[in-house]
């Protein structure tokens, strides 16, 4: 039946862009999780060991406790411009626990450059995230409206290939019933096999007749 397959194949249609949808959302918020995670991990530990640096050098005088955090920096560079910074502090921070100023004031600087390239990279995750769930969204958007679209096909394809046809022949009985013994089924009907029941219906009220 030529009108079933059409039904069919809109239904199949309709399930496939709604399974993309689904794809889609998945997809696009598990690509948030990778910058979530990088501003829950690498950048906030780098600004962790940044302040420990700060305050080692700058108000504790520690000097044990500042290569601890050193170390731990350099195995976690995961910006550009980061293995500069500290390479920028490990020159200079031996002499600024010696008294130095112009060295302290130095690795200091570099702590602040360390600091603020983790804050960018930060702002950068954020702003990617945020960008990456806008497209998301209007993604999403765009596939409901598809979905919509093929929903007002399928209903007008069923209400043209099947409801139209059975309340024309719905009301030919009611008018026969009636006395209107005239009445017939209109041939301008889409569906073959509907335009077969009412041929065969009014031959069968030509008979009657």
């Amino acid at each position: 039946m030529k009108f079933s397959k059409s039904i069919y194949l809109s239904f199949l249609l309709l399930l496939i862009f709604a399974t993309l949808v689904g794809f889609a959302g998945i997809r696009g918020f598990s690509r948030l999780a990778p910058s979530i995670e990088q501003i829950n991990r690498h950048n906030t530990q780098s600004l962790y060991i940044a302040e420990k640096m700060l305050s080692s050098i700058a108000i504790e005088k520690n000097e044990n406790e500042f290569k601890n955090a050193l170390k731990l920096a350099k195995n976690n560079i995961t910006e550009k411009g980061e293995k500069e910074a500290l390479d920028k502090i490990e020159q200079n921070y031996k002499k600024a626990f010696e008294g130095d100023n112009f060295k302290e004031e130095q690795t200091v600087k570099g702590i602040i450059e360390l600091s603020k390239i983790n804050r960018i990279a930060m702002k950068n995750a954020a702003l990617e995230a945020e960008r990456l769930s806008s497209a998301g969204f209007w993604v999403i958007i765009f596939m409901i409206f598809i979905i919509w679209g093929l929903g007002i096909v399928i209903v007008n394809n069923i209400k043209k290939n099947i409801i139209d046809p059975m309340l024309e022949i719905k009301d030919v009985f009611e008018c026969y019933e009636k006395g209107n013994r005239l009445r017939r089924c209109s041939k301008a009907i889409s569906s073959k096999e509907f335009q077969n029941v009412c041929e065969n219906i009014n031959n069968l009220l030509d008979k009657a007749d």
